[in-house]
């Protein structure tokens, strides 16, 4: 019982970094103009998320047109034992010479914003997210103003939430 409440807990954690905790604006850092990454694409796993091994949660990076990617969150529920899906769309925006996420749950709504890192050097990849703190009072009205915004005060350590989210490229089992 202890584990299916930690299990639980640990993916209503992970749904939270795409969905809640980050920083919300009405307006994007920028409009969509950013070509895709192709490093981006395909299949990937929280590093907190491995050790429940054809049950983890794990998120599908694709193409859904030359400047959107459409992610899927793919969930695991122990208590009835099937498969959800939850989509997004993202798109990039750099700010200075950091690339950060705008994230919309189905492509509306307000946007979500994260800073990522990409790191394909070698032979592992990963992706590490730090969301922008939901600590932020100010409300913008237009992009250029949020860019500015954030141009000023991402180098501060408190600009993010404490924790960042380390990814790795995953090969999900078959689902049954």
């Amino acid at each position: 019982m202890k584990a299916t409440l930690f299990r639980v807990s640990a993916l209503a954690g992970l749904m939270l970094i795409l969905t809640a905790c980050p920083y919300q604006s009405r307006v994007p850092i920028s409009k969509p103009v950013e070509k895709i990454n192709k490093d981006l694409l395909g299949y990937w796993i929280a590093s907190g998320e491995m050790e429940y091994g054809e049950e983890a949660t794990y998120f599908e990076i694709g193409k859904f047109d030359k400047v959107k990617y459409e992610i899927i969150e793919h969930s695991y529920s122990t208590y009835d034992s099937t498969w959800s899906e939850k989509k997004y769309h993202m798109h990039t925006s750099m700010v200075g010479d950091e690339t950060f996420m705008n994230i919309q749950e189905d492509g509306m709504g307000d946007y979500h914003l994260h800073k990522l890192e990409i790191d394909v050097a070698g032979k592992s990849k990963q992706l590490t997210v730090y969301e922008v703190t939901d600590n932020i009072d100010e409300t913008f009205n237009t992009s250029e103003d949020l860019k500015a915004f954030i141009e000023k005060h991402k180098g501060l350590s408190f600009f993010y939430n404490s924790d960042e989210t380390i990814y790795f490229p995953h090969k999900p089992a078959k689902k049954k």
